[in-house]
């Protein structure tokens, strides 16, 4: 019994070694083309995880499903199309953005835009910049900081001081430190919110700081540091200082 167990295992794992790269990426994007719930739902995120390409017509195909039922299908395909990056998928997910009433699957479809990362899409964008959800408005920041342009920046940093969710502001100010890394202001208002209630926006505050390095947030980073008790983002905040300390 025992040496037939092993005999199964060995030609199993005979079987996945003899399934060559193209193969392994023909079979994902069949399999994320396939009615299997839960098998093609994995198989959506392994062409995203993966760069499987040949995934990109049949996650296209799928931004067309409509109906309730397919909200899933809709939402992951959008996001790995954004991970994918591909041209091809933006007009499509273009189309799609006004159709979609589900707050995660609009989320999705303005982020994959902002990977794909074409200027002309600003536009689309920036609105949601004043959305009611805070979300959405989070998510926007982030795909015009992916779209990297200076209008990209500009626009949102005309929404920074109407902000009152501290993570959103986060993000929006991210997006203008992108072009304008030299203002005061924004570093002064990333490191304020160091002291914030919401741990996401403390910790999201303290990586950005890290990456920008301006020196004048130093003394508020040493501050948060002393009175700062999550072990998380008591690390960010050590390691902003230290980036910030050796960059100047």
């Amino acid at each position: 019994m025992k040496y037939s167990v092993l005999f199964i295992v060995a030609c199993a794992g005979g079987m996945l070694m003899a399934e060559n790269a193209p193969e392994y990426r023909a079979r994902k994007a069949f399999e994320a083309e396939s009615e299997i719930d839960q098998k093609q739902v994995h198989a959506i995120r392994e062409c995203a995880v993966s760069k499987i390409h040949t995934c990109l017509y049949p996650l296209i195909g799928h931004l067309k499903k409509e109906g309730k039922e397919n909200t899933l299908l809709r939402r992951e395909s959008a996001y790995s199309l954004g991970h994918l990056r591909a041209p091809e998928a933006r007009e499509p997910l273009l189309a799609l953005l006004p159709k979609e009433t589900e707050p995660a699957n609009k989320g999705a479809v303005i982020r994959a835009l902002g990977q794909i990362g074409n200027k002309a899409d600003i536009k689309t964008i920036s609105p949601f910049l004043a959305d009611p959800d805070a979300s959405l408005r989070r998510i926007a920041a982030r795909a015009l900081y992916d779209i990297d342009d200076k209008a990209a920046s500009a626009e949102v940093s005309g929404k920074i001081a109407g902000e009152k969710d501290d993570y959103t502001r986060v993000e929006m100010l991210n997006t203008a430190l992108q072009h304008e890394g030299g203002k005061v202001e924004h570093a002064l208002s990333l490191s304020k919110i160091l002291q914030s209630s919401d741990r996401a926006a403390r910790l999201r505050a303290a990586e950005v700081l890290g990456q920008y390095k301006n020196k004048e947030a130093l003394g508020d980073l040493e501050r948060a540091l002393k009175t700062e008790r999550d072990l998380q983002v008591r690390a960010a905040i050590f390691q902003a200082i230290q980036a910030t300390t050796l960059s100047n």
